[in-house]
């Protein structure tokens, strides 16, 4: 700590007094020198140092102080690089004549966001999102997402700041749309070997999740008025991003087989013109069926037949537990009909924001040219730093450990449901993916149960979550009736209490 500061006395006339109580310049995290110029910035936006003001020489005030003159030295260059105070040869500093203007000027109020949107010319379909997260006391069961607490964090920061040190600026400058190139080679590597794409650096392109993917897809292949065909239970905001292409969806029933290339089949047959089909043949979003092989070969075979464009949707490939998972459609594509959506979100996590295209190199050339409009390229550090993890086998042998947890959590977890809801909910266990699918029993009001499940900490969702509106109030009540309840979040005594949790609101309903 630093006593009261005689700083009044050493710049002579000036008419002002600085306090240094409660300063400890031995605190972790900042910098002595940045604290000084912080400082000494705010008694000048205080009023309290004047424009033209003299400031202490860097020797009296480091003695004053107990601090070493390099620091002194350090502080005043700071506040000469943001504009507080100025230098002269031979003269001393002084604080600036100009000085940075600390808020920005506001010229008139805002207008009221209603005034906007009816102000003529001006109009918009107004929509909004989803903005309040669940508490973090909230065990939700809605969240397919990875247990964020087995995070390599260590090893990806060590990467991290490889990637800084060893490109140096280039990391932080601008760079490609098509993303960084070692990334680029080392995702082909490992899609080739765990995901049967025969596919190159120059035949992926890194995009900010499998989102923008999705939506750079849509924006490039997509023309208004195309039919797409889609499964109908899926997706939400992949739907949204070929919507907002200009497609008509044509839905499509799932069963546990998958998507039901047999009524696509008629549908062509009938006259149909469709000019995609959007699907997550791996594990069914968000059913987690897998579609069988008779049906991938069938649609293969009509997707070449029609030049119909397949988006395969490969969200969570590396968590499949019973027997070998099956090649990706890609894999198997001879026609080049496929194109190929990844991410790293369930093998790492999703704030990452790390997905892929795997595609033709004419495809990957023109998606690239269509991202520059929006987002010109991705992170260049965290995206070296991942390659890295892949290149030393880091992000296999992570992926290759929570298999083994989530495979014992889906166990874990059957059996708790049949404990205490197997008399209310009705499942097959999964073969692979990260969340069960199961169907209430008839006379469970399944969104009351919901409530009341949510005011005992635990939340899941409806089927209703996963069909598009235009499905009609049939479907809405045949889906309402399914419940997907997503495991790899927690370990088995917070799966444990979740399940009783739900039995509780069950129960309290009856």
């Amino acid at each position: 700590m630093v006593k009261r500061s005689r700083f009044l006395n050493m710049m002579g006339p000036v008419p002002f007094s600085l306090h240094l109580e409660g300063l400890n310049w031995g605190e972790p995290g900042t910098p002595t020198f940045a604290r000084l110029a912080e400082l000494i910035s705010r008694e000048i936006r205080r009023g309290r140092l004047r424009p033209g003001d003299r400031l202490p020489g860097t020797r009296p005030l480091a003695a004053e102080l107990g601090l070493g003159r390099n620091t002194v030295v350090a502080a005043y260059a700071e506040l000469v690089a943001e504009g507080w105070i100025s230098t002269r040869a031979a003269g001393g500093s002084f604080v600036s004549a100009a000085l940075p203007e600390p808020k920005t000027r506001r010229f008139a109020k805002p207008a009221a966001p209603a005034a906007v949107a009816s102000t003529p010319g001006f109009e918009f379909e107004q929509r909004s999102v989803e903005r309040t997260p669940e508490p973090p006391a909230m065990l939700a069961l809605h969240a397919g997402v990875p247990d964020l607490r087995a995070f390599p964090t260590v090893a990806l920061a060590r990467a991290y700041r490889r990637a800084l040190r060893g490109s140096g600026r280039a990391t932080l400058d601008y760079t490609t749309p098509f993303g960084n190139a070692r990334l680029r080679a080392a995702l082909a590597s490992m899609v080739s070997a765990t995901r049967a794409l025969a596919v190159d650096a120059e035949r992926i392109l890194i995009t900010h999740g499998s989102q923008m993917a999705l939506d750079l897809l849509a924006r490039t292949l997509i023309r208004p008025g195309d039919q797409v065909a889609v499964e109908e239970l899926g997706y939400q905001p992949a739907w949204d991003a070929l919507r907002n292409a200009g497609a008509k969806l044509r839905f499509f029933p799932v069963d546990k087989q998958g998507f039901a290339v047999e009524a696509l089949e008629r549908a062509i047959a009938a006259g149909e013109r469709l000019r995609a089909v959007y699907l997550s043949p791996h594990h069914q979003y968000p059913t987690t069926a897998s579609l069988s092989v008779a049906r991938r070969l069938r649609l293969l075979e009509l997707a070449a037949k029609q030049r119909m464009i397949v988006i395969e949707d490969d969200y969570d490939h590396e968590f499949h537990y019973d027997g070998r998972p099956l090649a990706s459609l890609a894999g198997a594509d001879r026609a080049g009909v496929v194109v190929y959506v990844g991410t790293l979100a369930k093998i790492l996590a999703p704030g990452l924001r790390l997905g892929f295209v795997a595609a033709p190199r004419a495809l990957i050339e023109t998606l690239a040219a269509a991202r520059m409009s929006v987002d010109r390229h991705g992170d260049s550090v965290i995206e070296q730093a991942v390659a890295e993890l892949i290149e030393e086998g880091e992000l296999l042998r992570h992926a290759r450990r929570m298999r083994r947890s989530y495979h014992a959590r889906r166990d874990a977890f059957a059996e708790l449901l049949t404990r205490h809801l197997g008399g209310a909910l009705h499942f097959d266990v999964p073969a692979g993916g990260m969340a069960f699918w199961a169907r209430a029993a008839a006379d469970i009001d399944t969104e009351r149960w919901l409530e009341r499940a949510r005011r005992r900490g635990v939340a899941f969702a409806t089927g209703k979550s996963y069909i598009a509106p235009e499905l009609g109030a049939k479907k809405a009540r045949e889906y309402g009736q399914c419940l997907r309840l997503c495991f790899a979040r927690y370990n088995e005594s917070e799966l444990s209490t979740a399940v009783k949790r739900m039995a509780s609101a069950l129960t309290a309903g009856k």
